[in-house]
């Protein structure tokens, strides 16, 4: 895992908001491809820096000219110029509240300090994990330089994994693999909802929220046109919207629930809990209500019945091949999965990941 601090890719000029200091600031500009005014890039997964936030259940230091970094571990004071609270994806970017001190509050007013610089952890292919905190700065024009920090524990960053994997729903022993494959079906899905919805492919879960209210608000009113004898064509074809907007958000419901339950019992079956024989039986019990929780329950009770497979660990790092294009990968698992289910066939996203990775091979 690699610190850096992100002063050429963010812009926002504090002091232009009035008389006080801001409280919500762009923490990531909108992903997920981020360019640095040096050439370098990154990746930003929105959900994956907010579940991170969260699972710290702590707010984050904003110092000056990032001293949390450089002074810091040689013993000097690097106090705190403001707090980060809480942190929300915005059309794909992140945000984040803060909690000014009154002397940071002063000189972003009067513009001794205009600009703000994260400072972040990223893999070695890229994908941003974790915000560690932000500076005020005042060149933005500088190139990004990378943090003489200590490095990132794999226990913590273990942490970090089940914590988000949570968020997403899945299993807390899920790898990246698994989880950045997971946010890729997730944003494929909300692209689907918003086609559906016929709103900016873009837009994020609020953006959705609000357009389905609104459609839901515009039918409520053309029924109450209709009983009072007026808009019947009107009524008609926002019923006829409701209904495919419904079927939609189900369909998109039930493939993410088929989706747990299948690397729910491809983690059983690897570390030798169930026995693949026995797989169907158990889909039919998580399939039931309530029954994913009782069979994860039931997992964790169950003796090994034989050896753990190793076809899904990788080295002791737990790193993704970086050769391999996860999301490339997880796009074509996905597309195959549909074919199948097309023809009748259901495939989980093991046996489809497998597939596409024998067929390039």
């Amino acid at each position: 895992m690699t610190n850096a601090t992100a002063t050429a890719i963010f812009n926002t000029d504090l002091a232009s908001q009035g008389a006080t200091a801001p409280e919500w600031v762009e923490l990531f500009p909108a992903g997920p491809s981020i360019l640095a005014r040096d050439g370098r890039k990154w990746t930003l997964y929105p959900q994956s820096v907010v579940a991170a936030f969260k699972s710290n259940n702590a707010p984050l230091p904003i110092d000056w000219e990032h001293a949390q970094a450089h002074l810091a571990p040689r013993g000097k004071a690097a106090p705190a110029a403001g707090w980060i609270t809480e942190v929300e994806e915005r059309a794909g970017g992140v945000w984040g509240r803060v909690e000014w001190v009154a002397a940071a509050a002063r000189q972003i007013v009067d513009r001794s300090y205009r600009f703000l610089s994260p400072d972040f952890q990223h893999r070695k292919d890229g994908v941003i994990t974790r915000l560690n905190g932000a500076g005020l700065v005042n060149r933005p024009a500088l190139e990004m330089t990378a943090l003489s920090r200590e490095q990132t524990t794999m226990e913590n960053n273990q942490m970090s994994l089940k914590a988000i994997a949570k968020t997403l729903g899945l299993a807390e022993g899920a790898d990246e693999a698994a989880i950045l494959t997971a946010l890729t079906a997730r944003d494929t899905e909300r692209v689907a909802l918003c086609q559906s919805l016929q709103i900016d492919t873009s837009s994020d879960s609020a953006a959705v929220t609000a357009a389905i209210t609104k459609l839901q608000t515009d039918t409520a009113t053309a029924v109450a046109a209709v009983q009072s004898g007026a808009g019947n064509a009107e009524v008609a074809a926002l019923q006829t919207d409701l209904a495919a907007t419904r079927t939609a958000l189900a369909a998109l419901q039930s493939k993410d629930r088929d989706r747990d339950i299948d690397v729910i019992l491809d983690q059983a079956v690897t570390s030798g809990k169930i026995t693949p024989g026995s797989r169907d039986d158990y889909r039919a019990m998580c399939a039931l209500e309530g029954g994913l929780d009782k069979f994860e329950k039931l997992v964790k009770s169950l003796p090994v019945l034989g050896d753990p497979s190793d076809l899904d660990r990788s080295t002791a790092s737990n790193q993704v091949d970086e050769d391999v294009d996860v999301n490339a990968v997880a796009s074509a698992a996905r597309k195959y999965q549909d074919e199948q289910t097309r023809l009748g066939r259901t495939v989980s996203i093991t046996e489809a990941v497998n597939f596409v990775k024998e067929k390039k091979s």
